[in-house]
């Protein structure tokens, strides 16, 4: 008999699912081992023991309480996520002593902890002494690549890109969504040709954004999308020329993978999980003079020879680190081994 994998993260609704892009991959690629995956978003499942075999977690504060009853019951938990607020100096000092605390009891009760970016091994290397990979396996987050992959290198449009959840003001200012409308902002008074498009669900954080969009008089340069499905986002990609991700932290940086791999250059500041998932690839910013930055930019672009090279570089990037079968092959090795 197929084992049962019981997913869970604390979302609102199970449709997060389906809409969160390393939710709906990690599903995928326990489905393509062999599993049934059973989805929850309520930690009372885990009381139905004889429903599932396996207890796959994601974040290390919510999942505490899963973890636990599905220990009472002798089952194996396996957790996964990136782990944010244990940058002590992004998340503060309560809410980093809380994320502390809480990975640390999760860690009491999981069998396998699959970290996501070396930046968050580091971060967990300073509360603990060592990293025994048995324990916290390192599997980089992965994109369907075929999907994204860019060929036509003439073929980009004047698009200023980015993507975030926008339903809470926080995850915008997270992203850095207000500091790519400044930056946007002086690579628009270089080349009025240009335009923003900025891609994800409205809510509470899209109200800040349209604000500032308004307060900076870029009304007619700047489109928000809404919610869109993944085609039309691969086409905004494929056209796009520059993506911006000038994120204050970042757990991973899966959006910005997909910009590389769909032919853009990759605007980042490097924090977090960009490390690893745009590396040497793109144009660092390091500081918010954005004028010297645009110019920056406009420079590569009028490059064709220096543009094309880093475009092929960023592709090469991706489809060396972060293809489909890179996930699925370790988590393979990973669920053989528990």
């Amino acid at each position: 008999m197929k084992k049962t994998i019981l997913f869970y993260s604390s979302v609102k609704t199970k449709r997060m699912f389906s809409i969160q892009k390393f939710y709906k991959t990690d599903i995928t690629i326990l489905k393509d081992l062999g599993y049934n995956v059973a989805l929850s978003n309520s930690m009372v499942d885990y009381l139905c023991f004889w429903k599932y075999d396996i207890a796959f977690i994601y974040f290390y504060r919510y999942g505490l309480i899963p973890a636990m009853l599905a220990k009472l019951f002798f089952k194996k938990v396996v957790f996964t996520g990136g782990i944010d607020y244990l940058d002590r100096e992004y998340a503060g000092k309560k809410s980093y002593t809380t994320q502390k605390l809480f990975f640390i009891l999760c860690n009491l009760f999981s069998d396998k902890s699959i970290l996501v970016s070396n930046s968050d091994a580091k971060n967990i290397k300073k509360i603990r002494k060592s990293l025994p990979p048995s324990k916290f396996p390192l599997s980089f987050h992965v994109i369907n690549y075929e999907n994204f992959e860019y060929n036509e290198i003439l073929g980009k449009k004047k698009i200023f890109c980015t993507i975030a959840w926008m339903l809470r003001s926080e995850n915008v200012i997270r992203k850095g969504v207000d500091k790519s409308i400044l930056l946007f902002k002086e690579i628009y008074k270089l080349d009025p040709q240009f335009r923003m498009v900025i891609v994800g669900p409205k809510g509470e954080g899209s109200k800040l954004i349209e604000k500032m969009i308004s307060d900076e008089k870029l009304g007619n340069a700047v489109t928000l999308t809404g919610e869109i499905d993944e085609k039309t986002k691969i086409s905004i990609l494929k056209d796009s020329s520059v993506y911006s991700q000038l994120s204050i932290y970042e757990g991973f940086g899966i959006a910005a993978i997909e910009a590389l791999a769909a032919g853009n250059i990759v605007v980042h500041t490097g924090q977090g999980g960009l490390s690893d998932a745009v590396g040497d690839n793109g144009i660092l910013v390091k500081n918010e003079n954005y004028q010297e930055t645009s110019k920056k930019i406009i420079q590569l672009l009028s490059n064709e020879n220096l543009k094309q090279k880093m475009i092929l570089k960023g592709i090469k990037h991706v489809s060396e680190n972060f293809r489909y079968n890179k996930r699925l092959d370790d988590f393979k090795n990973i669920f053989e081994s528990i």
